[in-house]
């Protein structure tokens, strides 16, 4: 489904930028991650035939991007590996950012980075795995 959608689209960068990224285990495929993206014909974006249902921006968004922006700042590096247009940079920086949550010791591991007590307790609140949990601007 992913690839008939994309199959119209002439830009091949942004083709592979989108294209779904795998994770290999000895050489069989373990996973695939996409990052929900649509194409546009005309300035307006083509919504049929999308494999999946988009993700609307929201307060809840904004505060994970607003901690991932505080890691990066706090301590030099990037939370999850990425290019220089802040694109995952593989099919595991994608599955680390799918998995946020589920490996506590490997975020403890990453919050360390962050030498200032209030700032870590920030950015881990901003960070928060599950999206109700994570604060507004308006709370």
């Amino acid at each position: 489904e992913f690839n008939k959608y994309w199959e119209g689209e002439i830009d091949e960068d942004l083709k592979k930028k989108v294209e779904p990224k795998s994770i290999m285990e000895q050489g069989i495929v373990k996973a695939r991650y996409v990052v929900k993206s649509f194409r546009t014909e005309g300035g307006k974006p083509v919504y049929t035939g999308l494999p999946y249902k988009l993700v609307r921006a929201s307060a809840i968004i904004d505060a994970w991007a607003l901690g991932v922006l505080m890691f990066t700042l706090l301590t030099g590096e990037t939370l999850i590996p990425s290019t220089r247009d802040d694109d995952c940079a593989s099919g595991n920086a994608m599955h680390a950012l799918y998995s946020w949550g589920e490996q506590p010791e490997k975020e403890d591991e990453v919050f360390k980075k962050i030498n200032d007590d209030a700032a870590r307790n920030l950015v881990w609140t901003l960070l928060k795995p599950k999206a109700e949990e994570r604060p507004t601007v308006a709370s």
